[in-house]
């Protein structure tokens, strides 16, 4: 009795930690961008995409889990049980979804910037943001029409598909929700760093060049200059001039107006710090969500193949992992975004101590806005 009751406690006190943590996090991450028109862009948009799936997750997954727990069965009934289980899988496919989403918008930012504006007009970006909850609706609802079923699960105390109703819609799932927009993301971003790291070579060796050629000012003019550095440039790298590399310059300084938010066809693009910061949560961002998830996809083989349960620990904590990952996400925009930084501390600079303000940051995300 003892044992039982310091597990049950030491599981609900867990999840409901994270559970409340989720939805303040999330939540405030739809209120800070509501309140600053500047967070009001397409990668947000996205953001916040995987943001409502993270809420679904905190106000119906986690408090039936928590009361099954307690109540050692589920007791809401088959309906309950089916509705449930599709809601927890469409919140599941809705961020995984949204992430490779995320990563297309990134690519064609920087990759593919001179298109961009094109690709992610407002229109199209809001339908994109649609199409999520759309395909994730689809591939959610075949346990609902016969193609394997809904049902209580409990070594999870939870309800969930049940995977060996149906193996192949197991191997489909895990095909078309996880292997391929991963395979997206791991495309996506191993290109967007190619290019910055082409880019950041590029740029470095034009400063070199210029503070050579800045000895003698008539060498940036002559035709032969501008005909070496026409003849340096790589298909798909932009070659800075010396206006280019002061710009640059500029913005590291913090000189240039961080407020721009179009870029401009006849200037060469630039990575500023800021953006590489953005890039690299987010793969931090697709990293968490594969150790958190990946244990979870582990215990979907066992319970078709193993013919006797997990232990009830394991279960629980590949569970418990997957519902952390819906509070890592605001956690680490705050900590990693100076944007998102600063308005998380204008929203509870009232519960911190004196010394952290938000005036210490500064909001910088020049990209072109959905409204």
């Amino acid at each position: 009795m003892t044992s039982w009751l310091l597990t049950t406690v030491l599981e609900t006190t867990a999840i409901c930690f994270i559970g409340l943590t989720a939805l303040i996090g999330n939540v405030s991450l739809y209120i800070i961008v509501y309140r600053n028109k500047d967070l009001q862009t397409v990668t947000n948009l996205y953001i916040l995409n995987l943001a409502a799936a993270d809420v679904m997750v905190s106000i119906l997954s986690i408090p039936f889990t928590v009361v099954t727990i307690i109540a050692e069965d589920w007791v809401f009934g088959d309906s309950t049980c089916v509705a449930l289980g599709f809601f927890t899988i469409l919140s599941f496919i809705a961020s995984v979804m949204s992430l490779g989403m995320i990563a297309i918008n990134r690519y064609f930012y920087i990759v593919r910037w001179n298109t961009y504006s094109k690709i992610f007009s407002r229109r199209k970006a809001l339908l994109y943001a649609a199409a999520v909850w759309v395909v994730a609706l689809s591939l959610a609802s075949p346990p609902l029409l016969g193609w394997a079923e809904y049902r209580f699960i409990p070594g999870k105390s939870y309800c969930f598909v049940y995977w060996p109703s149906d193996v192949y819609y197991m191997y489909f799932m895990i095909t078309v929700c996880f292997f391929g927009p991963l395979s997206v993301m791991t495309f996506s971003y191993y290109n967007i760093l190619r290019f910055t790291r082409r880019l950041k070579r590029r740029i470095a060796l034009s400063r070199s060049n210029l503070s050579i050629q800045v000895r003698n000012p008539a060498n940036l003019n002559s035709p032969s200059t501008a005909s070496k550095a026409e003849s340096r440039s790589d298909p798909g790298i932009i070659e800075p001039d010396y206006n280019t590399v002061r710009r640059s310059r500029m913005d590291e300084l913090g000189e240039a107006d961080s407020k721009s938010k179009t870029k401009s066809k006849s200037t060469a693009f630039q990575v500023t710090p800021e953006e590489t910061r953005i890039t690299n949560t987010f793969i931090f961002v697709v990293t968490l969500f594969v150790i958190c998830w990946a244990p979870f996809a582990i215990t979907m083989f066992f319970d078709v193949y193993y013919p006797k349960p997990l232990p009830r620990a394991l279960d629980m904590a590949s569970l418990v992992l997957g519902y952390l990952n819906s509070m890592c996400n605001p956690v680490l925009y705050g900590l990693r975004n100076s944007a998102f930084k600063r308005g998380f501390l204008n929203l509870y600079s009232k519960f911190l101590p004196g010394r952290f303000t938000a005036t210490r940051y500064s909001v910088t995300q020049p990209e072109s806005s959905v409204s």
